[in-house]
């Protein structure tokens, strides 16, 4: 079913890269790679050409959220103080 979901939320999106993430999937990825999930988000129909080329990750950060947050920081211009 989690690959029905990816490759419905891709087309609708316009994705090219799919990453999934949440508490538990980074300890699922072998179940994962020995599941239907890539046969599954590829059973688009006339869309899976589209879906083929899509790249599939797994977010296995502990915490990507702070991650991203801090990228931001870094990248970000500071604004001027008084």
């Amino acid at each position: 079913m989690l690959g029905s979901v990816a490759s419905d939320a891709a087309l609708i999106h316009g994705a090219r890269t799919v990453m999934i993430a949440g508490g538990i999937v980074p300890r699922f990825i072998p179940f994962l790679r020995s599941s239907a999930f890539r046969e599954r988000f590829l059973a688009k129909g006339r869309m899976a050409a589209y879906v083929e080329s899509a790249t599939i990750g797994v977010i296995t950060h502990a915490t990507p959220g702070l991650l991203g947050a801090a990228m931001l920081l870094r990248t970000r211009p500071h604004p001027k103080r008084a």
